[in-house]
């Protein structure tokens, strides 16, 4: 391509991008593979809407790699988003994190369709803030896409733990994950005297 003389450097990995995706010729802008990032069609895609904000609209917008996803295509899938446990105990400390788990084996549609082998696994951060998620199970892939979008725009758990799922769905279980959270809180001894009291006025 002849980059030297378009001003444009690179070494081994790729072209060499700022957190816009602008390559040392301010005019020229890298996206996907050469760009040395993750290797996947969908960040392509999403390199291509940045560069569409940066070039055209001069809107300031920048990689951000927190909720990239990835699918292994295996039979039960693997997907995962965000930080995985051991990451998050490193960032964090072991007292700021917590992990939450569901069987597929407990989902209703799983039961139907007979294709019960799978886990979710929910990483979640002080006051509740979703860090991560990794899913195997039938149509992972799918699956992953609300943890996602919760790490991308700093969800708290509750947001899952509150949506109306449509039953029977694989994706119940991501909902029944999520309100694992709160089951240590609402099976406490601090919640049965209160129940206890309210009680008392019928």
């Amino acid at each position: 391509l002849d980059l030297e003389r378009a001003g444009i450097a690179y070494d081994r990995t790729g072209i060499k991008v700022d957190a816009g995706l602008r390559t040392t010729n301010r005019r020229a802008y890298a996206i996907g593979d050469v760009a040395g990032g993750p290797q996947f069609t969908h960040v392509a895609s999403y390199h291509a809407s940045l560069v569409v904000k940066n070039a055209l609209f001069r809107l300031p917008a920048k990689v951000d790699y927190r909720a990239l996803p990835w699918v292994t295509f295996t039979d039960p899938e693997l997907a995962q988003v965000g930080l995985t446990e051991a990451a998050a105990r490193e960032r964090l400390g072991d007292g700021a994190v917590q992990v939450l788990t569901w069987s597929l084996a407990d989902n209703d549609r799983a039961q139907a369709e007979r294709r019960t082998e799978g886990r979710l696994k929910v990483v979640v951060g002080r006051r509740g803030r979703v860090l991560g998620a990794g899913i195997v199970a039938p149509h992972a892939g799918e699956l992953i896409l609300p943890w996602g979008l919760a790490i991308q725009n700093r969800l708290k758990i509750g947001a899952l733990a509150t949506l109306i799922a449509p039953y029977p769905t694989f994706s119940e279980a991501s909902k029944r994950a999520a309100g694992s959270y709160y089951t240590s809180t609402l099976f406490s001894s601090r919640t049965r005297r209160l129940v206890r009291f309210l009680a008392r006025f019928g």
